[in-house]
């Protein structure tokens, strides 16, 4: 073999072994966030809530292609409709509240979220201009006709909830 080929494959090999380790192993659909509030706690001497959450990354998925209809020129949906997916993170509160009654106990109130799937859909848009497409019965001309646009609605669809405690 010769060193060219020899160098040849071991700039390939690095090549490999570079975007191996640059290739995260796992996705996620959500990026961890915690609010640091030590320094606080410990310069004011009070106790500072505490705040756990995440940032959702959307998903966006395969739009509809546009749908060809006989009675319109141009294809429905021209601007189409693109579905996007996410995870309402898990959100983790606990304030600390003062004590109310000298007999309560209850010193923190926590507030909890579970993880709940979002789809959602942008808006699309279709237009239809003033003239119809070739007619049989007008010997293929076009009949006139009045001007069509229509804008296709956002849509969301999630089922979030939440639990508050007071211990």
């Amino acid at each position: 073999m010769s060193i060219k080929v020899r160098g040849t494959i071991a700039v390939l090999a690095g090549c490999i072994a570079a975007a191996a380790g640059a290739t995260p192993a796992v996705a996620s659909a959500n990026v961890p966030i915690e609010v640091p509030l030590g320094g606080v706690e410990s310069a004011l001497h009070m106790d500072v809530p505490e705040l756990r959450t995440a940032a959702p990354i959307p998903l966006p998925g395969a739009p509809e292609g546009p749908r060809y209809s006989q009675d319109h020129v141009l294809p429905q949906d021209s601007l189409p409709r693109l579905p996007l997916s996410s995870e309402l993170p898990a959100t983790e509160a606990d304030v600390p509240v003062p004590q109310l009654l000298p007999a309560e106990h209850s010193d923190r109130v926590g507030l909890s979220t579970g993880g709940t799937p979002v789809h959602t859909l942008t808006p699309g848009a279709s237009v239809n201009p003033p003239l119809s497409g070739p007619r049989p019965d007008r010997l293929g001309l076009p009949q006139v006709s009045a001007p069509q646009a229509a804008l296709g609605t956002p849509d969301v669809q999630a089922e979030p909830g939440a639990d508050l405690a007071l211990g």
